[in-house]
């Protein structure tokens, strides 16, 4: 392939990396309080895991980059000269629209940032762009641990609770007993935390808008453990577009002769926005059993479900990182070397402002549109 062309697909291949990190993390924006969040430089890998990165937690400009799969096979496969790296999303505030129901998405006392997510970019030999657009048709590997690692998040409390998520009180029997219950219990049997959940692959990168499908968990001790807006078969899909508000910068790693045309791209105050996605109706419900029928009614005509185009909205703020190579040969190995270079290192980055020129330094050119 030729430089040239290499260079208009890296191009396409960082923009499209931008919308996947906030596509993930429109996948990560709700989430259960029982889920423990990953921290960018904290070492940890996902809640409930055991199977790390295999590197030590990297510092300076890769500290964000805590459970990338660089060691996984296929990032040793990507073409010669083309992309392999680590991305890492956070989110920082917004909220989501579901129905009539609106939830906040922020930090707590002790959490700094609500979401978290994680995944390693690889160019496979037949990646190609698609005629007429700038998709980039390259691969996406979750963490070691797997996909349910790619984001971690703490828990985002729908506003009301059961009780208004239930529609209380309510003439039916059934949905009138779980009122009844929640308001005698009290405490958690109150509240209702969603959280977002993978329920496919992401599609459709076109630099800053892609096609993501999602299922929400709605998690309360009475709803059971399979009550959800959304599921594989029927799921919810956004198209989000991504824009940016901060300056990027381009910085550069601290021993370029170890670990040549390494570098990381970070951009700050990036928004994902859509206000085109539907919503179908939850299911599974309550109890259990034929019960869980009446439940699923209630909190459908309760939140507005299902809800069309145009009622649904999503709002996230948040910073992306890509840490990258662009070598003739073993760009994992050279990354996995920069990060654990700088586990044990102090030495300083060198920042390069966010240029054409500056992006060529790494084989990368802008693309006009």
């Amino acid at each position: 392939m030729k430089a040239s062309s290499q260079w208009i697909r890296r191009a396409v291949l960082w923009g499209a990396t931008g919308a996947v990190a906030a596509a993930v993390i429109v996948a990560g924006s709700s989430a259960e309080a029982a889920h423990t969040t990953l921290r960018p430089g904290s070492g940890q890998s996902h809640a409930g895991s055991t199977k790390g990165p295999g590197y030590p937690p990297p510092k300076g400009i890769y500290k964000p980059f805590t459970n990338c799969p660089l060691l996984n096979p296929l990032m040793q496969e990507s073409v010669p000269g083309s992309a392999t790296g680590c991305v890492a999303g956070i989110v920082s505030s917004g909220s989501i629209k579901i129905g009539n129901i609106t939830t906040k998405v922020k930090a707590s006392a002790k959490v700094k940032f609500p979401v978290v997510v994680q995944f390693g970019i690889w160019d496979p030999p037949n990646a190609a762009n698609q005629a007429g657009s700038n998709q980039f048709t390259g691969g996406i590997l979750p963490p070691p641990s797997g996909l349910a690692a790619q984001l971690v998040s703490i828990g985002q409390y729908v506003p009301g609770g059961l009780l208004k998520a239930l529609g209380c009180p309510s003439t039916n029997r059934t949905v009138e007993t779980l009122c009844r219950e929640a308001s005698r219990r009290g405490g958690k049997y109150l509240k209702v935390y969603a959280s977002a959940q993978s329920a496919g692959p992401i599609t459709g990168f076109d630099l800053t808008t892609w096609f993501q499908p999602l299922q929400f968990k709605l998690s309360n001790p009475l709803l059971g453990s399979s009550c959800s807006i959304g599921s594989s078969d029927n799921p919810v899909v956004v198209n989000p577009s991504l824009s940016t508000t901060g300056s990027a910068v381009v910085e550069q790693d601290p021993h370029p002769k170890q670990h040549p045309d390494t570098a990381v791209l970070k951009i700050p105050e990036a928004t994902a926005t859509d206000t085109t996605f539907a919503a179908p109706g939850v299911t599974g419900c309550g109890p259990g059993g034929t019960a869980n029928i009446a439940v699923d009614e209630a909190i459908d005509a309760a939140v507005g479900l299902p809800s069309a185009s145009g009622v649904n909205s999503l709002t996230l703020n948040g910073t992306f990182y890509l840490a990258d190579t662009f070598a003739p040969h073993n760009m994992a190995r050279i990354l996995l070397s920069a990060f654990k270079e700088s586990a044990g290192t102090s030495g300083k980055a060198i920042d390069m402002p966010f240029t054409p020129a500056s992006l060529r330094h790494f084989g990368i050119r802008l693309r006009h549109r």
